[in-house]
């Protein structure tokens, strides 16, 4: 326990040492690399088309003994009020959006998963949120039971923010959904999990409390 809420709290304060200005990863995990995590980036660079969107960079880290399960990590949007823009964005115009990401996970018998979810944005009114995160393995019809809960939210500034959610039970596959209000821009998404047997306390809630160990 004390250890992950020490992960939690130093990976929060990387933000300090890292601008938002040059790198859109700029809050990630401490637990990224340990044995079974994974990692998928999303800039939207390229045209995706009508169909679902690839990651553009994938990382997983296994312990030598579990195995990933067979599905493909990406990203669904309703083509109707999620457009992409040439420069490298989503966005939406006068209509909310949504954008459900899918990520394909290590099978271990692990209790829990951790989730943690950066997003780069500008808006013009209200900002972005995480409004669920689902579990699912191979045995499960949808609506799957494996319900994620929110740990954290931090506000960075304006631009960025990282919301870390926590599954239990531990499930092979996340459904992570990104809800875009009016207006609203998405230039980088950066999700990361991890299976552990370590939940995590509720203790730290907002950016404020962060900033406030050092004062």
């Amino acid at each position: 326990m004390r250890r992950l809420q020490l992960l939690t709290v130093a990976s929060m304060l990387t933000v300090f040492f890292v601008s938002p200005l040059f790198a859109e990863d700029f809050m990630p995990p401490l637990f990224r690399g340990d044995p079974l995590t994974y990692t998928a980036t999303w800039e939207f660079l390229t045209d995706p088309g009508p169909g679902d969107i690839w990651p553009d960079t994938i990382n997983s880290v296994g312990d030598g003994v579990h195995s990933l399960f067979n599905a493909q990590t990406h990203t669904h949007r309703d083509v109707n009020f999620v457009f992409w823009d040439p420069a490298g964005f989503l966005f939406t115009q006068n209509a909310p959006g949504q954008l459900a990401f899918f990520l394909n996970n290590w099978v271990d018998p692990y209790q829990f998963k951790h989730v943690w979810i950066q997003v780069t944005y500008t808006s013009a009114d209200l900002p972005p949120y995480v409004s669920s995160v689902i579990g699912a393995d191979e045995s499960m019809q949808w609506p799957d039971p494996y319900i994620g809960y929110p740990i954290s939210r931090i506000d960075v500034d304006a631009n960025h923010f990282v919301e870390h959610w926590q599954i239990q039970p531990n499930p092979n596959m996340e459904y992570v959904y990104l809800e875009l209000p009016p207006h609203t821009r998405i230039d980088e998404v950066v999700i990361d999990t991890w299976s552990t047997e370590h939940p995590v306390s509720n203790e730290l809630k907002s950016w404020g409390e962060v900033k406030a160990l050092f004062h």
